[in-house]
C-alpha cells in the first residue's frame, strides 16, 4: 500500500506586508478561473496540492476580508470522496482469493524486505495492512499493536492523511471492543435469568435463550463461558425428563472444557453425568476424543510459549536497531501462533466485569480517534460522512 507523503504549508496565516497581499490576491484569480474553466476536480490529486488549493484560498480571503467572491468560492468547493483508508486493491485481491491468512504471510515477508531496506513509509503501510486483517478477523490486540506502530512511523515522516486513516482504524477498533464487551455483558446477564428461570421450571421459556448465549460465547471465543451455558442447558434437559438432549448438550460442554486445558472441569462433568443417571458406556466413546482434545491443547501450549520467546527477541532486536533480524523473529512468532488452536489463545478470558470497565476507556478511545481522523479528513478536504456515522456509534 503507497501513501503520499505530506508536509504542513503556511499559507494558512495571516499576510501582513501589502507584497504578500498582491500575490495571495493574485493566487485567488489563478484559483477562480481554473475552477471555471475545469468540469470537476481530478479523479487523484497528491496531499500537497489538496492542501495548497485550499489554503491559498483561504489566506487570500484572511488577507482581504472584503474578497467576498473568494468566501463563496471556497464554501462552493466540493469535498473529496474519503481515500480508502484499510486494504490496498492487491491486499483485497489476495484475501479474495486465497483468504485473510495467505495475504497476511505476503505483508509480513514485504514488510521483512522493507526493513532491509529501511523504507519506512512502506512499512507504515504494510502495518497498517496487518493491522486491518487482524481487525477484520476481531484478534484486537494484535490488530492495535500493528497500527499504534504504523501511527508512529507515519507520525515521523509527518503524514498526516495517512494518519488520518489509522485514526479512523483505531477507531473502529475500539468500536468493536466497545460492542464486543456489550454482547458479552448482555449474555451473562441472560445466563442469569435463564438459570432463575430454570430454578423455577420454566425451561423451556429460558432454552431458546440459552442457545444464543452459548453461541454469542462462541463466537466471542469466551469458551469458558460456552461450556458453562451448554452445563447449564444439560442441567434443564435433565430437569425435565429429556435425556437425549442432556447427554448432548452435556457432552459438548465437557469437550469445551477439555479444549480449553480445563480438564478438571471436564472430568467433574462426567462423574455428575454418570451419577445423575447417563449411561456410563458413552464416555468410554467419548474417551479418545477427549484425549486428543487434551494433546492439542498441550501442543497450542508448547507453539504459544515459542511464539512469546519470539516475540521477546523482537522487542529486544528493535531495541538494539536491528530491524531486519527482529523483523525475522516476528514472522516466526507469528507462525508459531499459527500452530496454537483459538481455544489454547483464548482459554483465559477476562471477567464480563473487567471487559465492560475496559470497554468504558474504548469508548472514550473510539470517539477520540474518530474525532482525530474527521478532523484531519476535512482539513484536506475530505468527506466525512462515513466517520461522522461512526461517531454516532459511540455509545
Amino acid at each position: 500500500m503507497r501513501r503520499t507523503d505530506t508536509h504542513r504549508h503556511l499559507f494558512s496565516k495571516p499576510v501582513r506586508s501589502l507584497t504578500s497581499v498582491a500575490v495571495a490576491v493574485a493566487a485567488i484569480v489563478v484559483l477562480q478561473m481554473v475552477l471555471r474553466s475545469a468540469p470537476d476536480l481530478p479523479t487523484e490529486k497528491s496531499t500537497d496540492d489538496i492542501r495548497h488549493d485550499r489554503a491559498v484560498v483561504f489566506g487570500g480571503r484572511m488577507a482581504d476580508k472584503s474578497a467576498t467572491t473568494a468566501v463563496m468560492q471556497v464554501e462552493a468547493l466540493p469535498r473529496l470522496p474519503l481515500p480508502a483508508v484499510a486494504l490496498s486493491a492487491d491486499t483485497q485481491a489476495l484475501v479474495d482469493r486465497n483468504g485473510i491468512e495467505w495475504a497476511r504471510q505476503l505483508l509480513l515477508q514485504q514488510a521483512m524486505e522493507a526493513a532491509a531496506r529501511s523504507d519506512d513509509n512502506s512499512m507504515a503501510g504494510l502495518l497498517a495492512e496487518l493491522g486491518e486483517l487482524s481487525l477484520i478477523e476481531a484478534d484486537i490486540d494484535t490488530a492495535e499493536m500493528y497500527l499504534e506502530e504504523s501511527l508512529d512511523l507515519f507520525r515521523q515522516q509527518q503524514n498526516e492523511l495517512a494518519q488520518a486513516g489509522v485514526y479512523m482504524q483505531l477507531g473502529r477498533l475500539h468500536l468493536l471492543t466497545r460492542q464486543r464487551a456489550r454482547v458479552a455483558s448482555n449474555a451473562y446477564d441472560q445466563l442469569l435469568i435463564s438459570r432463575w428461570k430454570i430454578s423455577n421450571g420454566l425451561f423451556y421459556d429460558a432454552e431458546a435463550d440459552l442457545l444464543l448465549v452459548a453461541d454469542n460465547n462462541l463466537k466471542l471465543q469466551r469458551y469458558g463461558a460456552a461450556a458453562s451455558t451448554y452445563e447449564t442447558l444439560y442441567r434443564g434437559y435433565l430437569q425435565e425428563g429429556d435425556l437425549y438432549q442432556a447427554q448432548t448438550s452435556g457432552i459438548e460442554a465437557i469437550k469445551l472444557y477439555a479444549s480449553s486445558g480445563r480438564m478438571f472441569d471436564a472430568q467433574r462433568l462426567q462423574k455428575k453425568m454418570i451419577t445423575e443417571g447417563i449411561d456410563e458406556t458413552v464416555f468410554r466413546t467419548l474417551a479418545p476424543e477427549l484425549e486428543r482434545l487434551r494433546e492439542e491443547f498441550n501442543h497450542s501450549v508448547k507453539a504459544l510459549g515459542v511464539a512469546r520467546d519470539q516475540a521477546q527477541l523482537y522487542n529486544q532486536l528493535q531495541a538494539r536497531g536491528d530491524v531486519v533480524n527482529a523483523w525475522r523473529f516476528r514472522q516466526q512468532a507469528h507462525q508459531a501462533l499459527n500452530r496454537a488452536s483459538k481455544r489454547a489463545q483464548y482459554r483465559s478470558q477476562p471477567d464480563v466485569l473487567a471487559e465492560l470497565y475496559r470497554s468504558n476507556r474504548s469508548k472514550t478511545n473510539a470517539r477520540q480517534s474518530l474525532s482525530k481522523a474527521k478532523a484531519l479528513f476535512y482539513e484536506y478536504g475530505f468527506e466525512t460522512d462515513v466517520l461522522q456515522r461512526l461517531q454516532d456509534k459511540v455509545y
